[in-house]
């Protein structure tokens, strides 16, 4: 995966995340087989596991902004896919509980319909998405590039968050990961508000991308509330 990003246009935030992630997959899963006979193990493959989500939406986000193509980042997700399962295999070895949302297994086969990680089903997921594709389309090209790049970094994270911390894994602080959802959603708001303060022509356009932010937010909030009970 970072030989795959490395003739990337680094600006766009995803390429820093996705390098870091895909590195986090390996480190984590080296040092969980290192701690035999410890529960930190558990904790450590469950980050290994996060990380592969990161990946996931990663891939995502590229699709978005046409660093991959539609197929290929379909391609790079199933085999992603392939090595989410076998982590989540070790996870069940180690710790015969199970994971969470396991009555809805990962998909290896390309249906169009069911997704191939466990966030693609969530809505508050794909309207992350959703964002981000709006302000590629509607703002990005007219964006001041520092404001560019603040938006582009903040939603980048939001959307990553929210995969990472709605995964099928257990032992991980949900709320944590909603949390710092939440928090670059705000700073993606507050940036995107300077974008319109410059005088950007958008026709109405900021209406529709704080429109999707307060739905994101809304959700993410009562999403938090649950993983406090």
């Amino acid at each position: 995966m970072v030989t795959l990003c490395s003739g990337w246009d680094k600006s766009h935030a995803v390429v820093d995340h996705l390098s870091r992630a895909s590195e986090s997959i390996v480190l984590n899963l080296a040092q969980a087989a290192r701690l035999q006979g410890s529960r930190v193990r558990l904790t450590t493959i469950d980050y290994a596991i996060g990380s592969s989500l990161e990946c996931a939406a990663c891939f995502d986000l590229a699709g978005i902004k046409q660093l991959l193509t539609v197929d290929q980042s379909y391609e790079e997700k199933l085999r992603l896919c392939e090595v989410t399962k076998m982590l989540i295999g070790l996870r069940k070895a180690w710790d015969q509980t199970t994971l969470e949302d396991e009555t809805l297994p990962y998909q290896t086969s390309r249906s169009g319909v069911r997704p191939l990680f466990h966030q693609e089903g969530l809505d508050v997921y794909r309207l992350g998405l959703s964002f981000v594709e709006w302000f590629e389309r509607q703002i990005a090209a007219q964006a001041p590039n520092r404001l560019w790049r603040q938006v582009d970094d903040c939603a980048t994270s939001m959307v990553l968050n929210i995969a990472e911390g709605n995964g099928r894994y257990a032992c991980l602080d949900h709320r944590r990961f909603l949390h710092t959802a939440h928090s670059a959603l705000i700073k993606t708001a507050a940036y995107l508000d300077l974008c319109f303060v410059k005088g950007l022509n958008t026709h109405g356009a900021d209406i529709t991308g704080k429109q999707v932010l307060d739905r994101i937010a809304a959700m993410l909030t009562r999403m938090e509330q649950a993983a406090t009970k």
